[in-house]
């Protein structure tokens, strides 16, 4: 059984590269439930904060029910952030 500080380690390292399931990292087995809730939980956040962040977009646009427009928008200033060189 691994100790607290050991598993929050292990989310605090995943968190910034959530590239791959959490709850399957070998040797933290007994903790499996604990990790999967720990991702399903931030991926509901990040999803709402996705949402809030394009609602607010569409209504910087004057078009508050126009969330497809907002998400247009979002995604062609981040192509140019990144163009720029000033990746987010």
């Amino acid at each position: 059984m691994k100790t607290i500080g050991e598993i929050e380690e292990l989310k605090a390292s995943w968190e910034p590269d959530p590239h791959w399931d959490i709850e399957d990292t070998e040797g933290f087995e007994e903790h499996y439930k604990e990790l999967l809730d720990f991702r399903c939980l931030k991926i509901l956040e990040w999803r709402q904060k996705t949402i809030q962040e394009t609602k607010d977009k569409a209504a910087e646009l004057g078009c508050p029910e126009n969330l497809r427009l907002a998400e247009y928008v979002m995604s062609l200033e981040s192509r140019i952030e990144k163009l720029e060189g000033k990746e987010a």
